[in-house]
């Protein structure tokens, strides 16, 4: 027999896997053997791929707005990444739960009567 904290991990699992697989939109049409349309994939960003942030340099630029320049600040991926471990735990714990709740409740039909 399976236990619980095994059957919660791969709930969870296929609870990230729909969450944050990989996302394909568009549409497309075929009429006649003719195919139009677009379709896009969105992906995880690669892990080393550079995230930027705009800061202000103190200099004033045209209308005198002030000038930014882009400075790397982390990567891509580490947003992604805390989000996705703060949603396994979350999923996870939720899961668990409602196994050891199901204990509680009666085993049969009989029993509900």
């Amino acid at each position: 027999m399976l236990s619980k904290e095994l059957i919660a991990y791969d709930l969870t699992m296929i609870y990230m896997k729909n969450r944050y697989g990989i996302n394909v939109t568009g549409s497309f049409y075929i009429s006649d053997n003719n195919v139009t349309g677009n379709i896009d994939t969105e992906h995880f960003p690669a892990v080393s791929e550079p995230q930027y942030t705009k800061v202000g340099t103190g200099e004033k630029g045209f209308l005198g707005l002030e000038k930014k320049k882009k400075l790397q600040s982390g990567n891509k991926v580490d947003t992604l990444f805390a989000e996705m471990v703060k949603d396994y735990y979350y999923a996870y714990s939720h899961f668990y739960q409602l196994l050891c709740e199901t204990d509680s409740e009666p085993k049969n039909k009989e029993q509900i009567d």
